[in-house]
């Protein structure tokens, strides 16, 4: 059963959703998806104010909370699978373990979150900001994150094979053991970034900026294609790397 708490900060108290009301969408929400929507009532808030709201181990599968404030959320191990919550703030929020298969989350804010082992597959993140947040050994399989922000993030031994991460910003993210098998990182920026043990097979970085990554050897790039545009570190200046075939039809 979910427990639900909120936090007594003098912010909480504007224009937020009761405790008790939460108590009561919940509920009706959970009816909604046993009933595959004939009766019950979804969790339906775009906008709501959930600062500091606590939904641990509460199933939100396809609630529709874009633009909600979730602020320091206490998201333990819930399951948001096929929710909406593009542009939703989640700065701060702990989402050990919570569950966001194909959920969307475009525009989301996800700085300083305390997400190890959350389940981002299949996800739509495209414009996401993960600035800080601790990511250890998420699950990114699949996923759309196009221009997401990692800066100072951690995803030491994250899976984020088979995504799209074009023009995404990992400056001082750390990256080791990551596998990015398989995924798209053209034009991505690697500044500063320690990748120890990440795993690039057939990975796309053309164009990318790795030129001041750390822990890049020959092996690892040797599996992974590039393009003359792709900037490598000082160390491996002389390496050339395959250029991926376009794709049938493109």
């Amino acid at each position: 059963m979910s427990k639900l708490s909120l936090g007594a900060h003098s912010e909480a108290e504007i224009d937020r959703i009761p405790e008790a009301d939460l108590t009561r969408l919940l509920a009706a929400h959970n009816i909604w998806l046993d009933s595959d929507g004939a009766t019950g009532e979804q969790f339906d808030r775009p906008a709501a104010n959930l600062i500091y709201a606590g939904f641990f181990q509460a199933n939100l599968q396809r609630a529709n909370l874009p633009g909600a404030f979730l602020y320091r959320a206490n998201l333990r191990e819930c399951d948001f699978a096929g929710a909406n919550l593009a542009n939703a703030n989640l700065e701060g929020a702990s989402m050990v373990n919570s569950v966001f298969v194909q959920a969307t989350l475009t525009g989301a804010v996800l700085d300083q979150t305390t997400s190890p082992g959350a389940d981002f597959e299949q996800t739509e993140l495209t414009g996401a900001g993960f600035r800080g947040a601790n990511l250890l050994s998420a699950n990114f399989v699949r996923a759309r994150l196009c221009g997401a922000d990692f800066t100072d993030a951690n995803l030491a031994g994250a899976v984020v094979r088979d995504c799209v991460l074009d023009d995404a910003n990992f400056t001082d993210a750390k990256l080791m053991l990551v596998n990015f098998s398989g995924s798209s990182l053209r034009r991505a920026v690697f500044c500063d970034t320690i990748a120890f043990g990440a795993i690039f097979v057939e990975a796309d970085l053309a164009d990318a900026d790795l030129s001041r990554a750390r822990g890049f050897t020959a092996e690892q790039l040797g599996l992974a294609y590039g393009n003359a545009g792709t900037r490598l570190p000082p160390a491996l200046a002389g390496l050339v790397l395959r250029e991926k075939a376009a794709a049938a039809g493109s």
